[in-house]
């Protein structure tokens, strides 16, 4: 055996070997420490550049709402009484009470005069409506804005001289 043979046996480098082949762990852990810190830097740089670009276009959106001006506010049809509905649920009984105003635009008189009118078949049309619905279906603001949806398409289908834009709960408690 040579001196050769002996330095490769022991792991230490041979003369004549590629000085890359058998780099030392200091330097490997250098490296690797390096790279991490590269990579670190990418994501950080790519992250400020997204949120940027994100706080950019919400401020946009934020800025057009903004410069949208208020729709002239809507004529009223109130109705006179409460709404109190049993609720459909099974087991234990619950009841709405609510208080009701119908929105649309002003002047026309020959839909309010309607609604006038059809104040018993709008009665029934709401209480229909509610009394469908179990107290958990009534809970979340958005299922009452899905029901304010619900009576408003119910409402204007029976309509013939306009129609509904918006329903306002003045009141409105699930117990």
């Amino acid at each position: 055996m040579g001196d050769r043979e002996v330095d490769e046996e022991e792991g230490g480098l041979a003369e004549g070997s590629p000085s890359g082949a058998g780099m030392s762990p200091i330097v490997k852990w250098l490296l690797y420490i390096a790279a991490a810190i590269f990579g670190i830097i990418i994501v950080t740089v790519i992250s400020m550049f997204v949120a940027q670009k994100t706080a950019t276009s919400v401020f946009k959106q934020q800025k057009n709402i903004s410069l949208v001006k208020a729709p002239p506010p809507l004529e009223i049809y109130s109705f006179q009484e409460e709404f109190r509905i049993n609720t459909s649920d099974v087991g234990e009984s619950h009841f709405v009470k609510l208080k009701m105003s119908l929105g649309f635009e002003s002047g026309q008189p020959a839909l309010s005069q309607e609604l006038a009118m059809r104040v018993a078949q709008m009665q029934n049309i709401i209480n229909l409506i509610i009394a469908r619905k179990t107290k958990d279906d009534l809970k979340s603001i958005t299922n009452q804005l899905d029901l304010r949806e619900e009576i408003k398409a119910h409402l204007n289908h029976i309509l013939t001289n306009g129609k509904i834009k918006e329903i306002y709960f003045t009141e409105f408690l699930v117990n």
